[in-house]
């Protein structure tokens, strides 16, 4: 396969650092792996934890090779990674201790000759565009998830779920990355890996229009940066709130 991509972050309208770490990378064998991390702004030093996340996932894919594995093996490895990132936090806030309570959220993609493969941790999503429409592949650990479908019915019929997401009640985190963070590891396969991806974080995609973002993903006169810096600007022009960071992933 062959991969053209575009990352971008943007501090935003009103944070005054940036807590969001992205990368790409491929391979000597030509696979590919995408991730987005969002330091969790109200934890000390989420910086230092979507960091740490980005750096280590990447030492780890840069050190393998998939040849010869198969989707349990691969996804074995993705949950295994994980793990090796828990340890290296753990490690540190030892050392460290006023990052006892860092944490960040997480989303990646991984491309071998299997297919794709998606994990995910937290709120950051990665989406695929499909048919001009933007589809969302990952779901967000949040309470409002987790909540189980029968008793978000009566919630929101009772009115109670408007006037709790007046304070985003519903949007607190079910689950992150971090040294003493509940943890929970949704992973992904996608089967056809072909096509358009984007991986964003919580500043992006709670601000934007998924039409307007379809379009300019499908757009074929622009190029992928022109793109990104589009998309992260209609989310600041809706008022975000966050740091805003896109990967956009070409495969074909």
């Amino acid at each position: 396969m062959k991969f053209k991509h575009a990352k971008l972050t943007d501090v935003g309208n009103y944070r005054k650092s940036n807590q969001d770490y992205l990368d790409f990378a491929i391979n000597k064998d030509g696979d590919a792996f995408g991730i987005v991390c969002d330091g969790m702004g109200g934890h000390a030093h989420g910086e230092i934890a979507s960091k740490m996340a980005v750096e280590k996932f990447m030492e780890l894919f840069n050190n393998h090779s998939f040849k010869g594995e198969n989707q349990k093996t691969v996804n074995r490895w993705l949950r295994n990674c994980i793990g090796e990132i828990v340890n290296e936090m753990v490690e540190y806030s030892n050392d460290n201790f006023t990052t006892k309570d860092m944490g960040t959220t997480l989303t990646a993609i991984l491309f071998t000759e299997l297919g794709g493969f998606v994990v995910n941790i937290g709120d950051s999503r990665t989406y695929k565009l499909v048919d001009d429409k933007l589809f969302q592949i990952t779901l967000d650990q949040n309470l409002w998830n987790s909540t189980p479908e029968a008793e978000r019915r009566d919630i929101q019929m009772s009115g109670l779920y408007e006037r709790a997401n007046d304070v985003t009640f519903w949007k607190v985190l079910t689950s992150a990355l971090g040294p003493q963070k509940t943890l929970k590891i949704d992973t992904y396969f996608i089967e056809i890996p072909e096509g358009t991806y984007i991986l964003t974080t919580d500043g992006i995609h709670d601000y934007i229009d998924e039409d307007l973002v379809a379009a300019v993903l499908a757009n074929k006169k622009m190029k992928l940066k022109e793109k990104g810096l589009e998309i992260i600007e209609d989310a600041k022009d809706n008022v975000s709130t966050d740091n805003l960071s896109i990967l956009i992933i070409e495969a074909e």
